[in-house]
């Protein structure tokens, strides 16, 4: 799978601008590979579709639609196209669009929800990459009843009404089956709300050059599973548990056992060669007896524990009580532990958020409500803006942090990793456990931090999704979780880079 580069929808515009001027490629030619693009995709997605409803807005992403129509016409098929907007203000490339469509003997019409019913699919070429207001008056209502209506959308680059930089929906937006996106991937698709309103993702860089996208730094990327695993140091014959790190995870407080043995489980089935554990006194035994290979120890021994540990996890069930706050304060202050790579997840952010400080050697994991608390401000405000949010905790609190959620990012001040993994069924609590559990595991072995995070964010999403593919979302639990990543190590790794 090759390395997906995002880019804002100002610099896709940018990159059309250059193409169109610099490059004299016609502006009209490049809607017309969209659109034939997005036609082709509806032949195959929707095979035997003969009634087509296109809604077109009166910009260039209109233009497409216009386009579309054409070719579904000549076709024979049963084309109704509907214009959303003001006709006299249609100008360029998707005004001669439409004249050609007006010469084929086909006029736009106005919307009529009846016309949806007798629809086998519906075109979303209403509003592009540009929106950046709520949608309301009668767009909102129209979308709703396109909703409403229950019929495969396919929208041309991006569901009207989603803001294509943050997946964020302003005010409502049209749900897609399908999206044709082009010339850049859009990070909005992949993120918050982006993935369950556009359905599945067709992309095409309408056969653009390299050159193209000159001047261009994509804001994130992703990379495929087998590239980070890549990254990780190679397990030889002659490795010893010594090499391959000594895993500390700190919490598990009263009534949250099972937090920090998920987390000493997926540091295990990660490839740690050691897992060591500080929690409550009543369950030094109950864990091992779960788990035979973690070694545990109460808060007494922390002192001792701290020079012989290769990377620390602090946060799993810890909770915020004076234990908690003990322990917390001990590993952020010990000069024995201060250039140990640690990661900080649950209630270990919690406190942190009330005693904030920066760290470089830290990878921080928070949801979008522990951000929320780390930032003073409120989840919604996490969820507008999610790659501003992860920019300004790193800003905030150095280091490496991972913002989870669904399209999960990882930013270390100057890389930024989209995973497009995952699936809703790992919304499940535990699971950031695991993920702390083999991020740690990960910087023990010898992994910098931005890539044990984007390594250890990959493995388990990927993990996830195969967990649900073999039995189903409802089935996706974390201690499951921690064994697949086991086996994804393994098969991965069987098929080196080339």
């Amino acid at each position: 799978m090759p390395t997906i580069d995002f880019y804002t929808a100002a610099q896709s515009r940018a990159i059309d601008r250059y193409a169109i001027e610099t490059q004299k490629q016609p502006g009209l030619l490049l809607m017309k590979r969209a659109a034939y693009f997005a036609y082709q995709t509806l032949k195959e997605t929707q095979p035997d579709a003969e009634k087509i409803v296109v809604l077109c807005g009166g910009g260039n992403n209109g233009g497409d639609g216009w386009v579309l129509a054409q070719y579904a016409l000549l076709e024979g098929r049963q084309v109704t196209a509907v214009l959303l907007g003001d006709e006299t203000k249609i100008h360029g490339d998707a005004l001669t669009a439409l004249q050609e469509l007006k010469a084929l003997g086909l006029s736009p019409t106005t919307f009529q929800s009846d016309r949806l019913q007798g629809a086998d699919i519906v075109v979303d070429a209403v509003f592009g990459t540009g929106l950046n207001q709520p949608v309301s008056g009668d767009f909102a209502e129209i979308f709703q009843r396109v909703n409403d209506a229950h019929k495969p959308v396919l929208a041309i680059d991006i569901p009207s009404g989603l803001h294509a930089d943050t997946g964020h929906i302003l005010g409502t937006a049209i749900r897609a089956s399908h999206t044709c996106t082009f010339i850049t991937q859009k990070p909005g698709l992949y993120t918050h709300m982006g993935p369950e309103t556009a359905g599945k993702i067709h992309f095409s860089p309408l056969f653009l050059s390299q050159d193209s996208y000159q001047g261009q730094t994509p804001i994130a990327q992703n990379h495929s599973l087998k590239h980070w695993l890549g990254q990780r140091p190679p397990v030889t014959a002659s490795s010893h548990k010594g090499r391959q790190g000594t895993v500390l995870l700190v919490g598990g407080n009263h009534h949250m056992m099972g937090a920090i043995q998920l987390a000493g489980l997926a540091s295990l089935t990660s490839g740690a060669g050691l897992v060591k554990i500080v929690t409550q006194p009543e369950h030094l035994v109950a864990l091992t007896q779960a788990q035979p290979e973690l070694m545990t120890y109460p808060q007494n021994d922390l002192t001792d524990l701290l020079p012989q540990t290769n990377a620390i996890g602090l946060g799993p069930g810890l909770g915020q009580d004076d234990w908690a706050q003990a322990l917390f304060q001990s590993i952020l202050t010990s000069e024995s532990s201060k250039s140990t790579p640690k990661v900080l997840d649950a209630d270990a952010l919690n406190l942190l958020a009330k005693q904030p400080q920066t760290q470089p050697n830290w990878v921080l994991t928070p949801h979008p409500g522990e951000a929320a608390r780390l930032l003073g401000t409120d989840t919604a405000d996490i969820q507008r803006d999610r790659f501003k949010a992860v920019v300004a905790l790193q800003k905030r609190y150095g280091g490496v942090v991972v913002l989870k959620g669904n399209g999960t990012l990882v930013y270390d001040g100057k890389r930024m990793e989209l995973c497009t993994a995952g699936n809703a069924g790992m919304a499940v609590g535990g699971m950031g456990d695991v993920l702390t559990g083999a991020i740690t595991s990960f910087l023990a072995q010898g992994m910098d931090l931005f890539e044990a995070a984007c390594l250890g964010v990959s493995l388990h999403a990927h993990s996830g999704d195969v967990l649900a593919n073999q039995t189903s979302q409802a089935g996706v639990i974390p201690s499951d979780l921690a064994l697949t990543m086991s086996q994804l190590l393994s098969y991965t790794q069987a098929q080196p880079n080339p």
